[in-house]
Formats: structure tokens, sequence, C-alpha cells
């Protein structure tokens, strides 16, 4: 039988993560909710009494974003993002998650923390836990058509963490307010904008008892911006049905520009992000390119 929710711990939680870890986004989610979720990677697989999934989110700085593009675009840098748009927000929060997992076990509850990003050890091409669909699951947003989490305060621009844990928590409301993704209003801005063209499809996800479908993105494409959009320096179009095989030959004799430093220096920096960065939402003003 599960644990009857205790409103008091609930409240002690949220208190701690907002006003004390200085975080900007809280949210609970029941682990009923994820009971969809890939085999292997749904909250009981990694504890077994799990009850709830605790999801905080941090604001990524507009400016960072609003600075962020091509090192040939006069005025824009990804140095800014890279850093505190991703390196920096993944350190607040992996924090965080460290505090409140001690916070839990000194009051005699399990709890797993999850790193915010970079470590796919479980399964090579994706992550042991899905923060997008964990934070979906607790409230906090939802999908939107690129798959990013879109939220009703900052639209795509946070990160996320998530803790497993059985503490007996209330759970957050699922997100019922006005839609936070319009592609009518921008002109799918973030299918445009992508350089490799890697959103293609669509696939569906039952969180709770909502469905929600998004474009799920080629991987291979994805990483393909390397060589092909010269961040790299060398310039190698993208084959049709490129492959892993084909991505690794490629690599193997791109050479890095002395300029990319840093993009070797740290191992959870991305080098696009434009999804992000022409996303609209929650505003809906720009973008149709």
């Amino acid at each position: 039988m599960a644990p009857i929710p205790d409103a008091d711990l609930t409240d002690e939680v949220r208190e701690f993560v907002l006003d004390r870890l200085d975080i900007d986004l809280f949210g609970v989610a029941p682990v009923g909710r994820l009971a969809g979720g890939p085999e292997g990677g749904r909250p009981a697989d990694y504890l077994a009494a799990a009850t709830s999934v605790i999801v905080l989110a941090a604001k990524i700085p507009d400016g960072a974003i609003e600075v962020a593009g091509h090192y040939e675009e006069e005025g824009k840098t990804l140095g800014p993002y890279m850093w505190y748009g991703y390196v920096v927000p993944n350190w607040d929060l992996s924090t965080a998650a460290g505090r409140l997992v001690r916070f839990l076990e000194r009051r005699g509850h399990a709890a797993v923390p999850f790193p915010p990003t970079g470590l796919l050890y479980k399964f090579g091409t994706r992550a042991d836990f899905s923060h997008r669909h964990a934070a979906v699951a607790a409230g906090l947003g939802e999908f939107g058509l690129s798959g990013l989490l879109l939220t009703p305060e900052f639209g795509p621009r946070q990160r996320l963490v998530s803790i497993i844990t059985d503490a007996p928590l209330e759970s957050s409301p699922m997100y019922a307010g006005p839609a936070l993704c319009r592609p009518d209003a921008c002109g799918r801005a973030c299918i445009k904008v992508c350089p490799t063209r890697a959103l293609k499809g669509k696939v569906s996800v039952v969180i709770g008892d909502e469905t929600f479908a998004y474009t799920p993105v080629d991987q291979v494409r994805c990483r393909w911006q390397y060589p092909e959009k010269g961040f790299r320096r060398t310039k190698v179009p993208i084959p049709p049905h490129a492959t892993e095989e084909d991505f690794h030959e490629v690599m193997s004799v791109t050479k890095p520009h002395p300029f990319d430093a840093a993009l070797s220096q740290h191992a959870f920096v991305p080098q696009c992000g434009a999804c992000v960065f022409r996303c609209p939402s929650p505003q809906f003003e720009a973008g149709n390119g």
C-alpha cells in the first residue's frame, strides 16, 4: 500500500529547494505517471520503493541566449551560453540535488539523484533517466514540438535535474494552462532553424492520463553539425541515411580550429542549442524563420 502523502514534509522540501537552495522551479511527480516510460529507465527500476520523483529547474540567463550564435555572425558568440546556459546551471543543479538527497536521508528516506546531463552510461544512446518526461509528470510544463520542456515561466530556457525518492510527498498537479507550444504562431521555428534538419517524424508518450506528441531528434544528424556547419572548421556534407559509423569516420579526419579549444575542454558543453535560442514560447512574438 502506498504511503499517505505528508503535506508538512512536502512543504518543508519545497521551502528548502526554493528558498535555501535558490532553485527556480520545483515539482513532484508520482511514479505512476511515469509507468509508460522506457523499460529499464522508470523510477522503480532504480528504487523499488519509489513513490515520487522530485524535479528541479534552474533558469538559463536570457542574455546568454540572446547573444548566442555561430562564430561567423557579427555580435554573436556561444561562450556565454556554453558556460552560463549549460555548465554552471548543471553544476548548480547537481549541488542542489546532492543537498536535497542529504536532506531526505537525514529524515529517513531513500533518494537517488541523476546528473543533469552528460552521462550516457546504461543505455549509451539515451540517458539513464529522462528529466524532461519527469518534469512534465511533475507539472512544470509540457513538451514543445522539438521535444524540449516548455514552462509557463521560462519557455525552453531552463535546465533540469531529478531525484527519485520513497518519501511520502504530495504530487504536483499536471500543467493545465494555455498551450506553451504553438507551431502556428512561430512557424515551426525549432524545426526550421535546426542546422542539420535533425528534427523529423513524430513520437507519442503517455504521462499520467495524457498523451503528448513531439518530434524526435535524429542523433546522428544532430551531431553532424560539427563537420558540416563548420563548428570544427572542416565542412563535410551529411550523407543520406547517415549512420554512427559515418559520423565516427568523418570526425576522425576533422581537424578542430584553435578557437574551438573550449569545446573540447568541457564534456558537458553543447555546440548548437538553436531550437532553444529560436523558440518564442511562451510569448509567441517572434520567429517565423
